[in-house]
């Protein structure tokens, strides 16, 4: 058996030495998400309705720790949606408020407030928005694609509410 000689065994330790990294297991912060965004996808504001076709923007400014999300949702079909999503990150739990004011052409304004609850992995976020009274909660499903895309994903009683695709469209 040939031994190796020093210099072998003096690359073989630096190799040893250098971490490392893992692209794949990069954690998201909530920073990664700050900027301007434009979405599309579907929509609907109860269980009930029909699906329909979707555009929005979205704004979301954050630090380490805090996160305010404004995102405006006009459907084809007339709905038209103003979300404000607040939260606090602590570890990998996360709490906050959401708002939601919904109208439908043709008809009055419907406004809901809730409470939001929820924990976060490299990639994604999985909440609840619980509101007051006989509303049901919403369960929703934030995934950070890319640096330039993320997707959200709501559903009440199995049904999906809304299923939009996000692409960056300015990071300040």
């Amino acid at each position: 058996m040939k031994r190796m000689n020093p210099v072998g065994w003096g690359v073989l330790v630096i190799l040893a030495s250098v971490p490392v990294s893992d692209p794949a297991a990069a954690e998201t912060q909530l920073t990664d998400f700050i900027g301007s965004w434009q979405g599309a996808g579907t929509d609907r504001n109860t269980p009930f309705e029909s699906m329909q076709r979707t555009s929005c923007q979205a704004t979301i400014s954050a630090d380490l720790h805090h996160m305010r999300t404004g995102i405006v949702c006009k459907g084809a079909a007339g709905l038209t949606k103003v979300i404000q999503l607040n939260i606090t990150l602590v570890g990998e739990a996360f709490s906050g408020t959401l708002s939601q004011k919904a109208t439908t052409r043709g008809s009055s304004e419907s406004v809901l407030e809730g409470a939001v609850s929820g924990h976060k992995t490299d990639k994604n976020a999985n909440f609840r928005v619980s509101f007051p009274g006989l509303t049901p909660s919403v369960d929703v499903a934030l995934g950070l694609n890319n640096p330039s895309s993320f997707s959200l994903s709501a559903t009440t009683f199995g049904g999906q509410l809304m299923n939009v695709s996000f692409n960056r469209t300015s990071k300040p």
